[in-house]
């Protein structure tokens, strides 16, 4: 296709420096309906102690409602505006998308091509047959399980591309390329890596200077650690009973997450994936409709979807993002070309119901009731169950290594070291064993776990591990002493 007329590319930079200029204050723009919006956004906001909440709504290729509610943190108390940065989590997926789709028009490489022709760390034999097309689908056969072997959470190199490519080179893939999708991040850390090796440009430098800029996406970067800015949205858990700001550790990791962006920006990145308007990233609606060439289940960061329940007859696509200190959630329906964004501040902000119902309702339906999020979603409820448990346990190890030690000191236990007694206590000592060494060296790292969960689970393991030993020691013993009862008058 020809490339667009001066007059044409003239034309799409106001339209977009225009929707700056109308955004910059922090005002919305504003549907009829958005009062009707605004109080089922703010009774989710109420109903969940979210301290804050971010919306983006295109309609009918047009922005329509860029909307903020609430503050940006529980502990500066400032409030949330549409020009503040907030964590995409796993939205972030779809960009590095649109950065393998911009290489491609530019003729650098094809989404055919073998990964591991591009990635010459990707030396195992399980490898040869991975294409792009295959890491953009997630059929490449990483599991879910294999994103642990990234490093993460402060760890060193956690953010090195090349460091990440050396460890999923060692991950065992599970069946054929192409053969059935598994959500997997680690496919998503790859492409970011293909992005940098093809472009010669760092990853993070790349997307801002030929995808989030030509988007008109002024306030969206990529960030490794906590906000910078002191305008950035702060992420927040539930902690003991309370919403605080979440110290986590566990962001993600580049390609597959770690992009931050304002309401505002999400605006003009939804509405440039819809209008087909003049730009940099016209050649999206080049052959048609982008959506139209989409493989079934998952593609280019979206999931898929067919007449679904939820929506009814048409086409959906759809990506939610979710860390322990935000949720955020994207719904587009491409057929009507209209499109909501919700970001949140805090791990259990129900972001897609939310996105859901508000999409639903822009062809006259009426919104849905404002719910309570379900106490067994929130980390923090688990994290107060394991704590319960963990003292029960633990009382329980020491009530039982408090009787077996006085019963030994008054002759009423001895020792008794048969065959049996010695098998059985082995075995106890070996899943005391077993399950320190899953705790520490076969799960996800510590510091991957909500904060809350962090604290209990330890003390969970740690008082099982007590009560294993403390039943392996007393398995060793018997009763010596008869107990004699009075008789009967």
């Amino acid at each position: 296709m020809s490339p667009p007329s001066t007059a044409a590319t003239i034309s799409g930079v106001l339209h977009r420096a225009t929707l700056a200029a109308s955004l910059i204050s922090g005002c919305a723009l504003s549907l009829p309906a958005n009062t009707e919006i605004d109080r089922f956004v703010q009774a989710e906001l109420a109903l969940n102690s979210v301290p804050g909440i971010a919306l983006a709504i295109v309609e009918r290729g047009e922005i329509g409602l860029v909307r903020a509610y609430g503050i940006q943190s529980v502990e500066s108390e400032q409030p949330l505006t549409v020009n503040t940065p907030m964590g995409l989590a796993s939205l972030s997926k779809a960009l590095t998308a649109l950065a393998i789709l911009r290489l491609e028009r530019e003729g650098r490489i094809e989404r055919g091509a073998i990964a591991a022709r591009i990635l010459p760390r990707l030396t195992s034999a399980e490898w040869a047959g991975v294409t792009l097309n295959h890491l953009l689908q997630h059929r490449s056969g990483l599991r879910r399980g294999h994103d642990f072997l990234l490093p993460c959470c402060g760890s060193p190199n956690e953010l090195d591309l090349e460091v990440a490519v050396e460890r999923l080179n060692d991950a065992d893939l599970e069946g054929l390329p192409g053969e059935s999708v598994s959500y997997a991040n680690g496919n998503y850390v790859l492409l970011a890596a293909i992005i940098e090796r093809v472009s010669g440009v760092p990853f993070s430098a790349y997307m801002q200077q030929r995808v989030f800029r030509p988007l008109g996406m002024r306030q969206t970067s990529i960030e490794g650690a906590r906000p910078t800015s002191e305008a950035a949205a702060l992420p927040h858990e539930w902690q003991w009973g309370s919403v605080r700001v979440s110290p986590s550790r566990f962001l993600g990791w580049k390609g597959s997450s770690l992009v931050r962006a304002s309401a505002a920006d999400m605006a003009a990145y939804l509405e440039a994936l819809l209008d087909g308007k003049p730009g940099d990233f016209e050649f999206l609606h080049a052959d048609g409709p982008w959506w139209g060439r989409l493989g079934p289940g998952y593609d280019l960061g979206w999931a898929v979807q067919e007449d679904p329940e939820w929506f009814g007859d048409g086409l959906a696509l759809e990506h939610t993002g979710k860390i322990w200190g935000g949720r955020t959630a994207v719904v587009v329906a491409p057929q009507t070309r209209s499109a909501v964004a919700v970001l949140g501040n805090l791990g259990t902000t129900r972001s897609q119901a939310i996105a859901r119902a508000i999409l639903r309702s822009l062809d006259g339906s009426d919104l849905t009731v404002p719910k309570r999020a379900k106490r067994a979603e929130i980390p923090d409820t688990w994290a107060m169950v394991l704590l319960a448990a963990a003292i029960g346990l633990c009382g329980l190890a020491g009530w039982f290594g408090w009787q077996t030690r006085r019963q030994l000191r008054s002759g009423r236990r001895g020792w008794r070291l048969t065959v049996g007694r010695l098998g059985r206590s082995a075995v106890l000592i070996c899943l005391a064993a077993a399950l320190l060494y899953r705790y520490h060296f076969a799960g996800p790292p510590h510091a991957a776990f909500p904060t809350t969960i962090q604290v209990a689970l330890p003390l969970l393991v740690c008082s099982v591990h007590a009560l294993l030993l403390v039943s392996a020691v007393r398995g060793l013993t018997a009763v010596t002493a008869t107990i004699r009862h009075r008789a009967s008058p």
